[in-house]
């Protein structure tokens, strides 16, 4: 098995300028002025590919969740600028180049679970026939054909994070955006909702950023992980992921996938002992 590598901070991507999705060129975000000023990310860039599943993984308080935010148009950057298939994030969110699935699943109590899919779908004046199909299929994927009646507040926490999943793909995004979205489950519900999000990955060659502060997570999921250093966040390293593209769950048990959480672990351990931070697991 090839051992895991670290790849330039300079470097694109492995893939062709044609095939790039994410252009995130030296961004740094300030908050406030004066002595309350914050830097909460300093000079990131990176770039990715269609079809590639990338972690942005890093201690709490590093920026991640700042700089999907960022990328999803729900933060503008101090100095430098995104690009998502050659369009600001603005753009991109009004051509619906993107859904959102964040840490706690933002569903509506009122709403049945069906009728929270098929949300995006009425705001885009969708045929209510076109919206029962393309919602039954999501559902389907998901594995809640038969809780499509019932609403998020019966659905247990796993399941509700299903339906969010569901409902952001429900105009068929080429890119998913996913803010920390297992962090609050059990580990084993947290491992049957990776392996549910490499299959949709693996069937729809969509392109994922997905945060993590969970080294292991970042590792089972992803083809390649951009690691942030410590407050104020900017890019440490990236890592491509050498394991098997099919993903399954012995993966987990193998001498490869402790060897990949080995290096990156390692990162943080420099990063640690360099600025005094606690570790992470």
């Amino acid at each position: 098995m090839t051992s895991p590598s670290v790849v330039s901070l300079h470097q694109s991507t492995k893939s062709t300028s044609e095939q790039l999705l994410i252009d995130v060129d030296h961004v740094s975000v300030v908050f406030g002025s004066g002595p309350q000023q914050v830097k909460a990310l300093s000079d990131v860039t990176f770039h990715i590919a269609s079809n590639e599943f990338v972690s942005l993984l890093g201690p709490s308080g590093c920026g991640k969740s700042t700089l999907l935010r960022i990328v999803a148009d729900l933060l503008q950057p101090t100095t430098g600028r995104v690009r998502i298939a050659g369009q600001e994030p603005k753009q991109a969110r009004l051509q619906r180049e993107f859904g959102i699935v964040f840490q706690t699943p933002a569903l509506f109590d009122w709403r049945t679970v069906r009728h929270n899919v098929e949300l995006p779908l009425e705001l885009r004046g969708t045929r209510r026939k076109e919206c029962r199909r393309i919602s039954s299929e999501l559902l389907d994927r998901v594995g809640l054909t038969r809780f499509a009646d019932h609403y998020p507040w019966q659905l247990s926490g796993g399941m509700q994070q299903r339906v969010s999943i569901a409902r952001a793909l429900a105009l068929d995004p080429p890119l998913l955006l996913m803010d920390e979205p297992f962090s609050a489950l059990d580990e084993f519900t947290k491992e049957k909702l990776q392996m549910e999000l490499l299959e949709i990955k693996r069937s729809t060659g969509k392109t994922f950023l997905f945060v993590t502060h969970s080294i292991p997570e970042a590792v089972f999921l992803s083809d390649r992980i951009i690691v942030l250093s410590a407050h104020p966040g900017q890019v440490h390293s990236i890592h491509s992921v050498n394991l098997p593209a099919e993903r399954e769950s012995q993966l987990r048990e193998t001498e490869s996938f402790y060897q990949m959480i080995t290096t990156i672990r390692n990162c943080f351990h420099e990063e640690r002992d360099k600025a005094h931070v606690p570790s992470f697991v």
